[in-house]
């Protein structure tokens, strides 16, 4: 077992209200689940990646096409409205208008004019006298407008088809009938567009051939009619010309490219020969080729084996193969298929699966199109194909070719700053991979990387963290190669000739070395780091500081204090620099370890390290209000606290170290009993059921003893702990039971005892709960059982010795009508 480890986050009970939380459980993990869904920390595009797609040359508004989970990049909701689309359709409209009308009209008054009924009003009587044919087609441009349906997607008001299909046709004659080219390409758009919005696609079709395609002057106009061309051909059902057609628009008509790409991604329109057969001229080909590799749910490698052959400088031939590494990736680490499989999803599930099997094949695929491009002369830019040789020999485990390609690679000119980043990102990774302890040569160079992303990632000064403005794979990036750093210093290394890299998946087992001092002090702070640090300067995947603070143990908080109060040089000053730990944080992490593991003399010492300002944090004045010895007993109440924390500590200590020296002197009797009962009441405060767990853990959540989603280790873990579990504070008041004298103090000893018992069966019943892998109503006969044989077997000692022996007693007799609790331990 290794000293620290970083545990599956448990669902967010408390004793008092543990009868209520369990009747609610069914309702709060759907609630939670729902609340995952919707709030989550970080971009909701992320996935486990490590390969920047911006390391390809991209235009700005290409990177819409960028592999996510969520198909597209469109936005961090993954909601693509087509705003876009209609602000470049505005603009490249005022902008043609007020060519047009000549040097009086700028573009700012034909938008507003546009957009604006008031504006566009005063435009037409503006051009009354000095251009009639225009203001003529702008009142007719206003009457489609009133026609046409209206509203955004969810609330949308359906246009009149009558009036569209009138005025259609109307504008088929006007377009015959203007001799002025400008007007005539308006009014033909428009009886191909209405049309269209009509229903009569054949007419739709019929207008674009007779009116469109002989014109010899073609504007974006025309590239507007050919996209309503193409979706009329699309509901004709005619899909191999609606791909063809929607292919040329996304290729020559920027204004409509984002429109066009999204008619095929929504109604799924893949590659098809037909569509291909359909193209006259490379160009043709080429933007079928280019529209259907951006298309989600397939591999689009042999699409740009044919863009590269028919243009090499293609602008989308860096990012096609940047999305397909994305997109392998995804694979590599989604090992299930992540939506709800039934009857229509499971032919997509069923692909995923046979997606997966696929990795390895299709990842030297990937290398060897990657080697091929970084010798291609005409494609140019060898930096990216090598990085992306390098990173995917990484995936692959092949750690020597990856250095060797990715050394080649940072040779290569290069002007991409992304680039850049991400061969410091993969070299990071890649020393952060190698064998062995890390020497003080690689400790440079990899504090170096350490620094320059927590620097990239970290908020300034002054800002809050923002989650979607990260790039999650520097996050990714420093998560793994921190974990891997400090494995390294573990000796924690993977059994076998080679790791296997990523295609090896999770399987492979772990050889563990015992390891101590600075190495172990090493492998702590980088697993803070790999966790965002303690000021927290990044979220991802590497689990919370405080989860692993509170799975350590005390051997390692000592290295960790020793660690920071002598660095030996300005490696060891960095890092626990960059992991914002200082002596404060390691006197608190060792005294809380020490309070975990009921060793309270020698974390009285540590925490007498702490500065005494940290005692007045808002965490301690909030969750420590109430007297640490008290249990709840009826005639307890909550008693203000009479300690502050320190103090508390210096008397569980004292407390401690008074029954050892009656242990020594073999001194018995209700003084050695008194010391242990107290001793047990501070140790199960301290633990999840009481009010002191802040001096053992740096969390606490309502549902953490519900277990759901957690692992199997995870749930063996908390079963062993004893601040689930409170077995030091059972063992103190079974010690006191045991040295008592008088009745009184052994029957509350007992009772005490068998409570810390109930505790410890709370978490089991959760944890068997959520070994069935369904949900277990709560009064599920089978399980109740099961249960009720658990409890009987391994929890009931205490509670049958208290009914055999101190049911007489006053303090019975008074639990027995004051305390429903009581009822429910000693039934």
């Amino acid at each position: 077992m290794l000293p620290f480890s970083m545990p599956t986050p448990l669902l967010p009970s408390k004793s008092s209200f543990y009868h209520r939380l369990i009747k609610l459980r069914r309702p709060l993990l759907l609630i939670a689940i729902l609340i995952g869904f919707a709030c989550t920390s970080s971009d909701e595009s992320y996935f486990k990646s490590f390969f920047q797609p911006e390391a390809a040359t991209i235009k700005p508004d290409d990177r819409a096409y960028l592999f996510t989970p969520l198909l597209y990049n469109s936005d961090y909701a993954g909601f693509d409205d087509g705003q876009l689309d209609d602000s470049l359709s505005t603009m490249a409209n005022a902008a043609s208008w007020a060519t047009y009308l000549g040097a009086t009209y700028t573009n700012s008054q034909i938008t507003k004019a546009l957009t604006d009924s008031l504006a566009g009003q005063q435009l037409l009587e503006r051009l009354a006298n000095s251009n009639p044919s225009a203001a003529n087609y702008l009142r007719f441009a206003f009457d489609v407008q009133a026609a046409e349906p209206a509203g955004d997607p969810w609330n949308r008001t359906p246009g009149d088809t009558v009036q569209l299909a009138k005025l259609a046709k109307q504008a088929r004659d006007l377009a015959t009938a203007t001799a002025d080219p400008f007007l005539a390409e308006r009014y033909a758009f428009q009886a191909v567009k209405l049309a269209d919005e009509a229903g009569d696609y054949s007419n739709s079709r019929h207008y674009y051939a007779q009116l469109i395609q002989p014109l010899k002057n073609k504007t974006f106009i025309s590239g507007w009619a050919r996209c309503r061309q193409a979706g009329a051909l699309l509901s004709l059902g005619e899909k191999d010309r609606a791909l063809f057609e929607f292919a040329q628009v996304f290729a020559n008509c920027p204004s409509r490219r984002h429109a066009a790409e999204r008619s095929l991604r929504i109604h799924g329109l893949r590659f098809t020969e037909k569509a291909l057969d359909l193209a006259k001229t490379d160009a043709e080909r080429l933007a079928v080729y280019a529209v259907c590799a951006i298309q989600p749910k397939q591999d689009a490698l042999p699409l740009l084996e044919k863009m590269v052959a028919l243009d090499p400088k293609n602008t989308l031939n860096e990012l096609v193969f940047a999305r397909e590494i994305n997109r392998n990736e995804y694979y590599f680490d989604q090992k299930t298929y992540p939506g709800y499989v039934d009857d229509q999803t499971r032919p997509d599930s069923v692909a995923f699966e046979n997606r997966r099997r696929s990795l390895p094949d299709y990842t030297q695929k990937l290398l060897a199109f990657a080697q091929d491009a970084a010798k291609n002369t005409t494609l140019g830019n060898p930096a990216f194909y090598l990085t992306a040789a390098a990173y995917l020999h990484y995936l692959a485990g092949d750690y020597t070719n990856a250095k060797t390609t990715l050394d080649e690679a940072a040779k290569q000119p290069n002007g991409n700053k992304s680039l850049a980043q991400q061969i410091a990102l993969q070299q990071m990774l890649l020393l952060s991979a190698q064998p062995g302890a890390p020497d003080a040569t690689s400790e440079t160079q990899f504090v170096s990387y350490l620094t320059q992303f927590k620097e990239a990632v970290a908020p300034k000064k002054g800002e809050d963290y923002n989650p979607f403005e990260v790039n999650f794979r520097f996050t990714n990036a420093l998560t793994a190669a921190s974990q891997q750093m400090a494995n390294r210093y573990l000796g924690v290394a993977e059994t076998g000739k080679s790791s296997g890299g990523w295609l090896s998946g999770c399987s492979s087992k772990k050889a563990e070395t015992a390891v101590s001092g600075p190495n172990l002090a090493k492998a702590f702070v980088l697993r803070v780091l790999s966790a965002g640090g303690v000021d927290g300067f990044f979220y991802g995947y590497g689990g919370e500081v405080t989860a692993l603070e509170d799975t350590t143990n005390a051997q390692a908080a000592q290295a960790l204090t020793e660690y920071v109060a002598s660095p030996a040089g300005e490696f060891d000053e960095r890092l626990v620099k960059l992991a914002g730990v200082d002596a404060d944080y390691a006197f608190q992490l060792l005294g809380r370890r020490h309070m975990a593991e009921g060793n309270y003399e020698a974390a009285a010492v540590a925490f007498a390290n702490v500065k005494p300002a940290s005692w007045q944090n808002e965490a301690f004045s909030q969750f420590m209000t109430v007297n640490p010895f008290t249990v709840k007993m009826p005639d307890e109440g909550k008693p203000k606290t009479p300690y502050s924390p320190l103090q508390f500590v210096r008397r569980m200590a004292d407390l401690q170290t008074k029954a050892k020296q009656a242990r020594a002197a073999n001194k018995t009797g209700d003084d050695v009993a008194q010391l242990h009962y107290e001793l047990g009441c501070g140790a199960y405060n301290l633990s999840y059921w009481g009010n002191a767990w802040l001096l053992n853990h740096r969390r606490w959540s309502a549902g953490e003893a519900m277990f759901y989603g957690a692992s199997p280790a995870d749930m063996a873990r908390a079963l062993a702990d004893p601040y689930y579990t409170n077995s030091i504070a059972q063992t103190h008041f079974e010690q006191a039971a045991k040295e008592a004298k008088t009745p009184e103090l052994a029957a509350k000893a007992t009772y005490m005892a068998a409570r810390c018992l109930d505790d410890a069966l709370r978490v089991r019943r959760e944890a068997e709960r959520e070994k069935t892998g369904t949900y277990v109503a709560d009064d599920d006969v089978a399980f109740t059982e099961k249960m009720n044989r658990i409890a009987q077997s391994d929890y009931s000692g205490q509670a049958t010795a208290f009914r055999q022996q101190y049911l007489n007693t006053r303090f019975a007799r008074d639990m027995e009508t004051h305390c429903a609790l009581y009822r429910d331990i000693i039934k």
